[in-house]
């Protein structure tokens, strides 16, 4: 498949969310109304948005990337989600591709994330990757689901 990397315009694109349903991510986060709509507006408004599109226009994939996110040293993967139409199709690895491209180019060092204690596809993905857990933090983002805070050495 062929994709392409856009970084998302002054505007969301309508349907942006459909990426991030049908997730384990979605359904934990971002069932409270217009939380996940929020969240993705106010990536696009600092310029973080990143879409991976198909050849044939349609949204496959999102990223959302923060340049000096970790402690304002490397680049953190804030969020990232691929349509449950196009999973299995290598969209995830081409996002990963750029972002970890894009900190090569920013000079960095090394790239973060956080990934969810229950989501053990995402870890395996991470590892099979080159990241490595940093460590872990209980109740980050929500009461009851720890975060893993995953490295990837790029130099």
């Amino acid at each position: 498949m062929h994709l392409r990397l856009e970084r998302a315009a002054s505007e969301l694109p309508a349907d942006c969310e459909a990426v991030f349903r049908n997730s384990a991510i979605y359904e934990r986060y971002f069932q409270d109304p217009g939380r996940l709509e929020l969240s993705l507006r106010r990536a696009v408004a600092q310029g973080e948005l990143y879409l991976a599109v198909s050849e044939d226009g349609e949204l496959a994939g999102a990223m959302r990337v923060v340049m000096t996110g970790f402690c304002g040293l490397y680049p953190y993967l804030s969020l990232i989600g691929v349509r449950d139409t196009f999973r299995g199709q290598g969209v995830g690895s081409f996002l990963m591709e750029h972002l970890e491209d894009m900190a090569l180019r920013a000079g960095a060092r090394r790239v973060t994330l956080m990934v969810s204690d229950f989501n053990q596809g995402a870890q395996a993905f991470y590892r099979s990757r080159g990241y490595w857990l940093l460590g872990s933090l209980p109740d980050a983002v929500k009461p009851g689901i720890g975060e893993l805070v995953m490295v990837k050495d790029l130099q």
